[in-house]
């Protein structure tokens, strides 16, 4: 996909300005995770593009951390940060989930010293990697025909990775198939079950769809009508904080935090300022998953 270097700077500022306002938002909540750490790191990776990539283009000739860039190195530069964000979502995905396994509720909250030092850490320490592959691996193609020399673009081509994709299929299969799970239980139930309290992957659906829906919905339409998306866009922080609630649903749904009512001062305090996890935090330990 080849976009004009205004319409990139356009798209990088418009997503920055998303990144921070619902980091700011969100702040109390960012903290207290991995992926809200992660969330912070992102907004900050984001502004500093845009700001490199707007001062190459308004200046023409910088230097910035003593390399000397010119027009002809934006398009090399989002491409690097295109590649470093397709390569990102799998990786923080299972690190997220591990957190949330291994912190929400009955278990014991994270340290502090393990969400002031441990979260960034782990943040770097995951931009870092992903870097090292990029830098590492073959040196891409940026273009089937190389523009001339002495000319600087004035479009770059951008790059989508897979892992977007599978990643938002993944997801939505698998509320897909709760949705159908649950359907299919309740008609072999039938009316003859009596009164029954509602089984925790209920509740997470209610919950994470209450919130979610709309998002869940674009997500269907952008699939079906195979929208490509850029790799600079899909790794978001509004995107991070739709898997954030997915994440703790699906843990909440496997293991019920089974907590005291809200307003006691045991009451969980899950990680997200989308969903209202209330519903499951009065759930008993050891409540029907489905």
């Amino acid at each position: 996909m080849d976009i004009p270097i205004p319409s990139l700077l356009l798209a990088l500022g418009g997503k920055s300005l998303l990144d921070c306002t619902v980091v700011l938002v969100q702040r109390k909540h960012m903290g207290r995770s991995f992926l809200g750490a992660f969330c912070v790191s992102l907004a900050g990776v984001d502004m500093l593009l845009l700001l490199s990539v707007s001062a190459i283009f308004l200046l023409g000739d910088v230097r910035i951390l003593g390399l000397r860039l010119t027009r002809h190195h934006i398009c090399a530069l989002v491409h690097v940060a295109c590649l470093a964000y397709s390569v990102l979502h799998w990786p923080v995905l299972l690190l997220a989930g591990l957190d949330h396994c291994c912190t929400l509720p009955p278990r014991p909250r994270a340290q502090g010293w393990v969400r002031g030092c441990g979260y960034p850490s782990a943040a770097c320490l995951v931009w870092a990697a992903a870097l090292f592959l990029v830098l590492e691996g073959p040196p891409p193609r940026l273009s089937p025909e190389p523009e001339p020399p002495l000319l600087p673009p004035r479009e770059c081509r951008v790059y989508r990775g897979p892992q977007s994709a599978q990643v938002c299929a993944a997801l939505l299969l698998l509320v897909a198939g709760a949705l159908l799970c649950r359907w299919a239980k309740l008609a072999l139930r039938g009316n003859g079950g009596g009164a029954r309290q509602r089984p925790a992957i209920y509740r997470s659906l209610a919950s994470f769809l209450g919130a979610w829906h709309a998002f869940v919905v674009l997500l269907v339409a952008l699939s079906l009508l195979r929208v490509e998306v850029p790799g600079f866009l899909d790794m978001n922080v509004l995107w991070l904080c739709f898997l954030n609630s997915f994440l703790i649903g699906a843990v909440s749904a496997w293991r019920p935090p089974g907590c005291p009512r809200e307003g006691d001062p045991e009451f969980p305090a899950f990680p997200d300022g989308f969903c209202d996890w209330s519903s499951l935090a009065a759930m008993p330990p050891g409540a029907d998953a489905i």
